[in-house]
Order: C-alpha cells, then structure tokens, then sequence
C-alpha cells in the first residue's frame, strides 16, 4: 500500500464542523487502502483515541513548545500565529519521517483556509491543497447586520490579506501544488491572482452515510409551511436578517420559523423577536444534539440559510438529505449548492431589496403547494451524491495519480 501524508490541523470525531472533516478524510483515505499518516493537533489525541482507529491509520501529534499552547486561544492574532508556527513544527516533522516512510504524497485537509497555507510542499512530493474556502468576503452593505463586530471583521480581511501577500506557506504553496482545490469562486479568484495555475472546484462539505434517512419522504404543505434555521448565533450567520424577514411574514400566521443553536448574539436575538412582536410566529429551541437537529430537518419544510459569509455550508447538505428546498443568499458556497431547482437563491446587492427577495420566495411555497414537493425530491437527488466516501474518492481518483 502506498504510503499517504495528511495534514489536518482539526481532526476529532467526537466534534463537527472543521475536526469532523479532518477525521473523514483520515479514515476515509485509510478505507481506499493507503497507509496514512495524519498530522494533527495533540489536543484532539482524547477524542481519536475515543473511537476505534484503522491498522493502517496512524495519528503524530504535533505540539507547540515553552507554553505557546496557549496562543491559540490568546486572541484572534495570536491564533494565527499559533497556526503558522504549528505548521512549520508540523513540516519539520515530516521532513524527518519521508526519510522513512517514502511518502507517494501530502494532503493538506484541515483547516480549510487557503490563505493559511502549508508548508508541506517544501517536501519535494507532490502536494494538495483542500478542498477550501478562505476568499470570501461578507458584503459591506450588511454591515448593520454586524454592529460592533463589523470591526472585527474589517480585521480578519485585512489579515487575510496580508498572509496572502507575505505568507509563504500561501504564496509559494499555491505555486507549487500539484493542485489547489477550492470550495466557492471567490477563492479559485483569489489563489488565481497568487499565481495558482493548477486550480480546480470541489465542494469541501460532505456527509456521513448514516445522516441519511433510513426512507426519504418528499416534503408536502396542507396548510402550515414551517421554516427552519440552524446554526451558531454569530453576526456572519445573518440571524437578525432572518428576523427582518420574518417581520414582513409575521401577519402570514400559516408561516412559522423554529430557530436551533445558540451563540453571541442570543440576547439581541431575543430582543428583536420582542420589538417586531414574533413571538407567535418565531420559535427558539438553542443547541440541540447531533440526531435531534435531523428530527428538526426531517419535521420542517423550508431551510433558511442567510450566511453573510461561508465557504460551503454543511448544513445546507444536511437540510438536503432531508428532501428540504433551500431558501438563501446568491454568494460564496451556497451559491454553488442550491441551483434553480432546489431552492431559491437572493441577491445580495442592497438590504430593502433583498428582504423582500427573501419574503417573495417563501411565499412561492404558499401559492404553489406543489413546488415544495418538487423541490424536495431534487435536493434530496443532490444530497445523495455527497458522500464523504464519493468525494474522497472522485479527488482521490482524479489527482492521487
């Protein structure tokens, strides 16, 4: 068996997002029969070693020196420096083990920023980059949405900036990969600029073939359409734009919208439901677990996603593998994901308009009942296919080689 070189930074199967996605690609390479050695962080040792590991998947934890652990969770800045430095212990490392090992190549999965970088490819083996994001950018003109948190996202563009220009684990990297894979257009444009001219497009959510339902149901409205979001309480998520929406609908007391997560912005979430007078219409249930979001996905009509910025939304898939249409913003991965025939998608050029664009759509569903059925069966038809065993293995096939 060929010898396989990943690095993923975040990798713990007792968590989702970013670690989830670096323990897929773990054991997902290791299922095609490749000996894989993954690099990851030592505080996610506890968490791999909860779950049974494959024989030929084998875990190095990399570790930062004199305390600088707690950079990570120092500030913003000093979380980018973590990762800078853990990544140049984590090559340092690989140096000395391709001495043993002859790796065919390296594969960097997490985390999926690209202006973060790699300096695996200073291994003189073939290398891969992603699938990530890393190129999107929130759109000004929904700053309000943001309140005073716009700063700090004016900060993280301008770091990303920065460690496009002058981070060479980004700027020779992208060079020198056999391929980059990006997971929305903003970031093929942006490693295009930085000299990338072996680009390619991947979507880098996937899921586990026990998310599906056991039987799939078309969704179908008699008289109530009941909408749902799901997600981290943080400005970016644009929970509050759902709230403006759900103002305008508020008086369409067969449309109601249960609310699951929780986050930073709880309480002006709940105070806005109080000012526009939602409470009829608008439901709250926080953070729920991993199988009571799929009774939420399974029991609800229409998935509302309204993310100012995001690489490629899992929960979109998820929502999907439930036969839900999506309703959403035109930008960045949800853009890739929802096409005409699986939801609807909105412009995102001015607040006022794009309100009402959110508005028109949901009642779409109510003046055409059948229109939720047909679009339940075709993003089911696409969620079927994204797999993380399918993906793994088209990217496996098409650049392994």
């Amino acid at each position: 068996m060929d010898n396989i070189l990943l690095s993923a930074f975040a990798c713990d199967p007792t968590k989702g997002s970013e670690p989830s996605n670096g323990w897929n690609w773990s054991v997902g390479l290791s299922n095609l029969n490749y000996n894989v050695i993954c690099l990851t962080r030592s505080v996610n040792k506890s968490g791999i070693e909860s779950f049974e590991v494959p024989a030929n998947l084998k875990f190095c934890y990399i570790k930062l020196p004199y305390g600088l652990e707690k950079l990570y969770h120092l500030s913003t800045p000093g979380m980018y420096i973590y990762y800078l430095l853990w990544q140049w212990l984590a090559y340092r490392r690989a140096k000395r083990m391709s001495k043993e090992h002859q790796f065919k190549l390296a594969h960097h999965v997490t985390w999926g920023s690209t202006q973060m970088g790699s300096f695996l490819y200073k291994l003189g083996i073939p290398f891969l980059f992603g699938p990530a994001g890393g190129g999107q950018e929130a759109p000004e003109m929904f700053r309000n949405y943001f309140g005073s948190s716009w700063s700090s996202e004016m900060k993280r563009s301008k770091i990303s900036g920065l460690l496009a220009k002058y981070n060479p684990g980004f700027n020779k990297m992208v060079k020198a990969a056999r391929v980059v894979i990006a997971s929305n257009h903003e970031t093929e444009k942006l490693v295009k600029e930085n000299g990338a001219d072996r680009v390619t497009m991947f979507l880098d959510a996937a899921l586990s073939e026990n998310f599906y339902p056991k039987t799939f149901v078309p969704k179908q409205i008699d008289e109530e359409i009941k909408l749902l979001w799901v997600g981290r309480f943080m400005p970016r998520k644009g929970l509050l734009l759902v709230l403006d929406v759900m103002k305008e609908l508020k008086d369409y007391r067969n449309i109601s919208l249960t609310v699951v997560g929780d986050g930073e912005i709880k309480q002006e979430f709940l105070n806005r439901i109080e000012q526009y007078d939602l409470k009829a219409t608008v439901t709250w249930v926080g953070k729920v677990g991993y199988n009571e979001v799929r009774e939420f996905y399974r029991s609800h009509h229409v998935f509302f996603f309204t993310s100012f910025r995001d690489s490629c939304p899992a929960q979109l898939i998820e929502a999907m593998a439930f036969g839900m249409p999506i309703v959403t913003l035109d930008i960045h991965g949800q853009s890739l994901i929802v096409n005409e025939k699986t939801g609807f998608k909105c412009m995102a050029d001015d607040p006022r308009e794009l309100i009402n664009d959110l508005k028109e759509s949901i009642l779409k569903f109510q003046e055409d009942k059948s229109l939720i059925t047909e679009m339940s069966n075709h993003a089911y038809a696409f969620a079927i296919n994204q797999t993380w065993r399918k993906k793994i293995s088209d990217i496996v096939s098409k650049y392994y080689s």
